[in-house]
């Protein structure tokens, strides 16, 4: 029996009828689902991605979705039969749930590698890799970036009969959405020998055959609708939720959830990895949607159609909030859109996806965290800050290496290559703790990557010791610069929480510094909305003309789709300018007429024309004849630290904290700590900070099938429904680990408090300030929800306390602290970010367990639990997960 919804939607000013089918075979659990615009403003947006998706369609066949990720609720929709009512195989759009497969038979894992020979042969078949030759040993995240067709062939080779339809039909491959009436089923079938698979004939081939071509998404044994695979999609990366999808306005809807899919921590991390990877480098790359001011991941898929020979081509993208680092968590995961574009590949599908991100990020109520093109970001605050004695890793560019080198040697190399031409040594010192600020706040920017930063201006222009000559001169500039470092050495920018700040510099602001919310985008700090300098007025780039013929200006702009107005220009406007007299949108109008920020204009117009083109966004636009004239002041961003405008004010005599001062207002000059207090609580706070329980606060409640929680007022209903959500999926994920052990779990219902501040959990805990949490019986206490999340560890955190319940259910008396710490760790997957503290020599057992009783300082504890799980992870690799769930029951 099935409940039927009737719903009247209009599309683009086309009435659409939609039936919306709730079976009752799911048991739907149903949620509230509360957005982060007001209804009247999602409306907007929905018109707009609706106008975006079908002008980007135009007049081809295909069909474009998009859909809230996190909730099922599909914002705008071009043909629809389309979507539904014809199932395709998806070619390498099947890849990542191939490779989820893979990993959950432990056939591949992270640290695996296959070097692709260039082309897969089959028994029956042989097919090229569209990927450059001689590439290195891919891992499974780059062979999903890549796309390569050996390395999930010979995964299908693998796999066995059974295992990836069972994957795909956990996704509800094969079985309707639930979007309409007329909404076909899909294809999902296992291989048998004899049987038909498609790839430019249909030959009869053998079983092993139809396995390899299954796994790559070539075989009428996996056909899926659009909207099959977008929900698919969205399940794989949202943390296992599988929406049924409705087309519905924002007030009022209502999330219905079909199935919550178990998917390990670490298995959704490699394939976001691999989806990051396409849009970065891989096969989406040609899009260029890295560079919108998203966060954006994505997979493309070119197949073959069920008749004919020219291909279908698939993009399943998904876009968050702007993270410098690129790294996402599954809640942060806002839009989903799906394009499918026939005769055509999938990067050609992916580039139909731009302008509808683009609208997306054009219409945000909350702007992005950070920049779009500069060549400079602000920090992401997930990035937790290492102490000031942690080796740094740079990678040079040119010569392709790296070198691990201390933070005050990183800063003498930057201070070489933006420091050359200054001659007072107030200004040096002024930048050498600028350029220290910026190190020690970002470090890890490129953790990816395996270093801490690159040497070019995505983060700070480095140049190593001995590339200078050995003129005199050169002599006296590299004295200079080492006084300066020796002579701040340690010292950095502290806001007023004793954290480092987001420290920027620049040539010249010319008059007035920029603010970072109208040059980026980004919320700003009080000590990045721009202050008036009266210092740069007299500087070398106090003012600047630069006449461009219309020509090579549309020549510019027609590189950029932001920016692409067709084959004529007509006129360039400044529509809207901010306080401190920078261009923050202009308007373009030619064959169409578009809007974009004034930095992104500069950036686009410097990539192709040169970048001593447009010095800055600050700038007037005039015409002469044919020719475009802008005359301007100011040389780059013009955030923070101005060097002009310091060097004038160092000649006067003003102290680099003087200089400071000016540039980064109400901000300190501190010594960096030299010990870092990352341990359970990553990031360093100060002890005195929250030394004392905040007044009482009003706490609000909310349930879940097996949690209660406990939250102040001031913490959003969405932080909280996904901290539900997060607790129960894991909970079924280590339910169903202890079920393969043969491990019975006896869970309580458990209640679960994210406290006010660190003062109200330390007393109501009894544990040490730069403790995460504190779990006793059914009762799980957090530190403050803003705390946990600027330190990046908020789901790992009740990932790590809701294994100490599990751990504690199945046990009879307590075994010792070092196998139940290094295993809740391992659980919870926060093995890589805790082993690299391990002692430089194995600590013995005894030892571990005897310290662990009593650990005197962060420190030592963030030592001991690596030891902890260094040694369960011995156990696992030699006797398997089960054997600790079994030694545990022993207890």
């Amino acid at each position: 029996m099935t409940l039927k919804h009737t719903l009247l939607i209009s599309f683009a000013g086309t009435a659409i009828l939609l039936f919306i089918i709730v079976s009752s075979r799911t048991k739907p659990n149903v949620l509230n689902w509360h957005g982060v615009t007001s209804a009247a403003n999602a409306s907007e947006i929905d018109a707009a991605l609706q106008d975006a998706a079908a002008a980007a369609l135009a007049n081809r066949d295909g069909t474009i979705i998009v859909m809230e990720a996190q909730s099922g609720r599909v914002r705008a929709l071009v043909n629809p039969k389309v979507a539904y009512a014809q199932a395709l195989m998806p070619g390498s759009a099947i890849k990542p749930f191939t490779a989820l497969a893979a990993l959950r038979a432990e056939l591949i894992d992270e640290d695996s590698r296959t070097t692709c020979p260039g082309r897969f042969t089959g028994l029956n078949f042989s097919l090229p890799c569209v990927h450059a030759d001689h590439l290195p040993p891919f891992s499974p995240a780059q062979a999903i970036a890549y796309s390569c067709n050996y390395y999930f062939a010979t995964v299908g080779q693998r796999l066995g009969r059974d295992k990836l339809v069972a994957t795909l039909r956990e996704f509800d491959f094969g079985q309707p959405t639930g979007i309409a009436d007329e909404e076909v089923n899909g294809v999902v079938r296992p291989c048998e020998i004899g049987s038909s698979a498609r790839v430019r004939t249909s030959e009869s081939t053998d079983e092993a055959d139809c396995r390899e071509r299954f796994a790559i998404g070539e075989s009428d044994h996996i056909q899926v609708t659009p909207i099959q695979l977008l929900m698919a999609y969205a399940a794989l990366v949202n943390g296992g939720h599988l929406f049924q999808p409705r087309a519905a306005a924002s007030d009022g809807f209502r999330a219905v959830q079909r199935a919550n899919i178990n998917i390990a921590s670490q298995h959704r991390a490699i394939i976001v990895d691999g989806m990051r990877g396409a849009v970065r480098y891989g096969t989406a790359r040609s899009a260029k949607l890295d560079a919108l001011p998203l966060t954006i991941i994505g997979k493309t898929g070119t197949a073959l159609p069920a008749e004919g020979f020219r291909t279908n081509g698939w993009f399943v993208g998904f876009a968050g909030a702007f993270q410098s680092s690129g790294e996402i968590d599954p809640s942060q995961l806002d839009l989903a859109v799906l394009v499918l574009l026939p005769r055509s590949h999938g990067s050609e599908a992916a580039e139909l996806a731009r302008p509808i991100f683009e609208t997306y990020a054009n219409h945000q109520n909350s702007p992005p965290q950070t920049t779009s093109s500069s060549s400079v970001e602000p920090n992401d605050e997930k990035r937790a800050v290492r102490s000031a004695d942690s080796p740094i890793k740079v990678h040079l560019v040119t010569e392709n290496v790296t070198q691990a080198l201390s933070l005050e040697d990183y800063v003498t190399g930057v201070m070489r290559a933006e420091g050359t031409v200054e001659p007072e040594p107030e200004a040096l010192k002024a930048l050498a703790i600028t350029i220290r600020t910026y190190a020690l706040k970002n470090l890890g920017r490129h953790a990816r990557d395996g270093y801490d930063f690159c040497s070019t201006t995505h983060c700070q222009r480095f140049v190593r010791p001995g590339v200078t000559n050995s003129s005199s001169a050169a002599t006296q500039l590299d004295a200079r610069i080492s006084a300066a470092v020796r002579a701040t050495e340690g010292q950095v920018l502290t806001d007023d929480h004793s954290q480092p700040i987001d420290a920027y510099f620049g040539a010249s602001c010319g008059g007035e510094t920029a603010n970072i919310r109208s040059l980026w985008g980004a919320t700003p700090a009080s000590y990045l909305r721009g202050v008036r300098d009266e210092y740069c007025d007299a500087g070398p780039h106090a003012k600047w003309t630069d006449t461009i013929s219309r020509a090579d200006l549309l020549r510019a702009l027609q590189s950029d789709s932001r920016t692409n107005i067709g084959n004529r220009l007509d006129q360039v406007l400044i529509s809207k300018r901010d306080e401190t007299g920078r261009a923050e949108f202009i308007t373009l109008e030619g064959e169409q007429r578009k809007s974009v920020r004034g930095w992104d204009f500069k950036i686009i117009v410097g990539r192709i024309l040169g970048w001593d083109v447009l010095k800055s966004s600050r700038f007037e636009i005039s015409r002469s004849g044919s020719n475009f004239v802008f005359r301007g002041s100011g040389f780059g961003h013009g955030l923070g630290l101005c060097q002009e405008g310091a060097h004038v004010m160092a000649a006067r005599g003003a102290s680099y904290q003087k200089i400071l001062e000016k540039y980064f207002p109400g901000t300190m000059v501190k010594k960096a700590n030299a010990e870092s207090k990352a341990d359970v609580l990553p990031g360093a706070l100060s002890e005195s900070l929250f030394a004392n329980p905040t007044a009482d606060v009003r706490l609000l409640t909310i349930s879940s099938e097996h949690f209660n929680l406990a939250y102040p007022a001031d913490v959003d209903r969405r932080t909280a429904n996904q901290i539900l959500n997060t607790l129960e999926s894991t909970r079924d994920d280590y339910v169903r680990r202890a079920s393969s052990a043969s491990t019975a779990l006896k869970i309580p219902r458990l209640e679960i408090r994210l406290n006010e501040s660190t003062g109200t959990f330390t007393s109501r805990t009894g544990q040490p300030w730069w403790a995460a949490a504190a779990t006793q019986g059914n009762r799980i206490e957090l530190q403050p929800v803003g705390i946990l999340k600027q330190r990046g560890v908020l789901f790992t955190t009740l990932r790590h306390e809701l294994a100490h319940v599990m751990i504690d259910s199945v046990m009879n008396k307590r075994p010792p602290r070092w196998l139940e710490e290094g295993f809740a760790l391992y659980l919870a997957g926060e093995g890589q970010s805790i082993s690299r503290y391990a002692a430089p020599k194995r600590l013995a057992e005894g030892e571990v367990e005897q310290r662990l009783q009593h650990p005197r300082t962060q420190a030592e504890m963030r030592t001991l639990y690596a030891e902890a799980y260094l040694m369960v992870v011995e156990i696992i690799r030699r006797d398997g997960e089960s054997s600790v769930w079994t030694r545990l029951s022993g207890y």
